[in-house]
Formats: C-alpha cells, sequence, structure tokens
C-alpha cells in the first residue's frame, strides 16, 4: 500500500504551525499534518516498511507530534475504578497473559475513564529519537472519541480493519455502547462480529449508521457489510484535506491516523 499527497503551500521547514500524526504499524507506517491554524490535511504519506516514508519531507519543528503504534493490546476502566498501579491489572484481567510492551494510560474526557494499553516499545523508541515530545493515542481511545462524537442522531457503528484485527465502537446518543477487538481473517469474521456486537447492544441491523474505515478495509468486506447493513459508507475524517488538494485514494483507509489531531485537541 502506498499513497502520497501533499497540497500548495506545505512546507515542512515552517515551524510551529504544523501538527504530526503518525502510525506506526508492523507492515504499514504512515504520516500526515495538519495545518494548526485552519485544521485542514495538507500532508499524507503511506507506505509499507517499517520506517516513515519520505522521512525528508516530514516536518522538522512541527507544534504538536503524535503516534498509534500496532500491535496495542487495551481496555477501557472507569476513572473511579483505576486506582494508581493498578493498571497492569486491568488489562490482565481483560487479556490474560501478556506480551512485553510499553504500559501507558490516555484519559477520555468524554467517558470519564482512561485507555489503558500496550503498545510496541522498538516503534516508539524509533519515533522519540526524532520527535522527543511526541504524545502516544492509542488506537481505541481514537475510534471510540469518533463513534461517540457522529451518534447524536444514530447509533453508529465504526467497524475498522488494520490486517487481521477488528476493532468495533459503537455509540448512542454520543454514549458509547461497546468497544471491542476481534481477530479476523475473511470478509465473514467481519461480518459476524459487527452483527453480533449489534445485537450484544441491542440494535437492529436497519436502524443504525455503519461506517467503515481501516488500512486493510477490502472490497469484498465492503459489498458483505452492505448487503446486511442498509445504511453503510466510508467514514469521513472531520478535518477535510484543501479542496483544491483531495486525499488520493480513500481518505477513511487512514481514518485513525487522521483523527489523531481532533483527538489531541
Amino acid at each position: 500500500m502506498r499513497s502520497s499527497f501533499f497540497a500548495a503551500g506545505y512546507d515542512p521547514t515552517r515551524e510551529r504551525i504544523w501538527l504530526l500524526s503518525t502510525w506506526l504499524a508492523p507492515n504499514l507506517h504512515a504520516w500526515c499534518v495538519h495545518d494548526f491554524t485552519t485544521g485542514a490535511c495538507v500532508a499524507l504519506v503511506a507506505e509499507s516498511g517499517s520506517e516513515l516514508p519520505q522521512a525528508d519531507r516530514l516536518p522538522v519543528r512541527p507544534l504538536r507530534v503524535t503516534f498509534t503504534a500496532l500491535p496495542e493490546i487495551s481496555t477501557l476502566v472507569p476513572e473511579s475504578a483505576l486506582a494508581p498501579g493498578t493498571e497492569l491489572r486491568h488489562l490482565k484481567m481483560v487479556h490474560g497473559h501478556l506480551p512485553t510492551g510499553l504500559l501507558r494510560d490516555e484519559p477520555i474526557g468524554a467517558l470519564g475513564a482512561r485507555c489503558v494499553y500496550l503498545h510496541d516499545e522498538q516503534a516508539e523508541h524509533r519515533l522519540i529519537q526524532r520527535y522527543p515530545n511526541a504524545h502516544s493515542l492509542p488506537l481505541q481511545a481514537v475510534l471510540v472519541q469518533y463513534a461517540m462524537a457522529r451518534s447524536a442522531h444514530l447509533p453508529t457503528v465504526l467497524v475498522h480493519r488494520s490486517a487481521t484485527r477488528l476493532d468495533l465502537a459503537i455509540a448512542r446518543d454520543q454514549q458509547l455502547l461497546l468497544s471491542n477487538t476481534f481477530h479476523a481473517v475473511s470478509a465473514e469474521d467481519v461480518l459476524y462480529f459487527t452483527l453480533y456486537a449489534l445485537e450484544q447492544c441491542g440494535l437492529k441491523p436497519d436502524a443504525i449508521s455503519a461506517q467503515l474505515a481501516g488500512t486493510h478495509l477490502t472490497t469484498a468486506e465492503s459489498e458483505l457489510l452492505a448487503r446486511y447493513l442498509p445504511d453503510v459508507a466510508p467514514a469521513s475524517p472531520t478535518a477535510a484535506p484543501p479542496n483544491d488538494h483531495p486525499i488520493p485514494q480513500t481518505a477513511h483507509a487512514y481514518l485513525a491516523l487522521l483523527e489523531q489531531s481532533t483527538c489531541a485537541s
């Protein structure tokens, strides 16, 4: 997978105007830049590999840097239940045996909860060497906040696909109903877990809005979901690119990357 676009006026040497977001996954590294003053996305680069592509076009001194590192193991914990030092215990209760990695937590104010998570240590260290003040954002927190923000008028399920991982976030009236991660290797897996999650939330497929996203979402998966979910469409990033230079291919593929800017605001 390779994508690249740069809007007119993007100059990586301009200081303290760019918001840099990065995606660090074993099989795909990507980054995008938003203009702090307008909120517009002015650059996006993605390519298979273990390093950020086109590094010579990265902002030299960005105003803020965020990153999501995969693989990630996470869970949501109410603030009232999260005593200092118990973060790892909560993760073990949900996931059992845990791999090694960096343990972090991210507050989600709209939920009154924290996302406790482990992510890849080496990927973070490589980024920190270039941007020491980079801030980590867990994938689960980014997806949850997106789904909640779009559920004011109709219950919403965000279906996010990355490699063999399926993330679902379901919200209604800007309240989170469910957030979970599944191992999925086929279109049938994606459909099954989506319908199962909706059933667990007491929602009917014909009474919800389904928004699809993710770097590994296939046409077959989208078409199969559309057969069972009448209202289904690609997820639309909050901050659109400039009208004169749209993102190539499909922006919803990089939703979790593009939404970092909104979540960190």
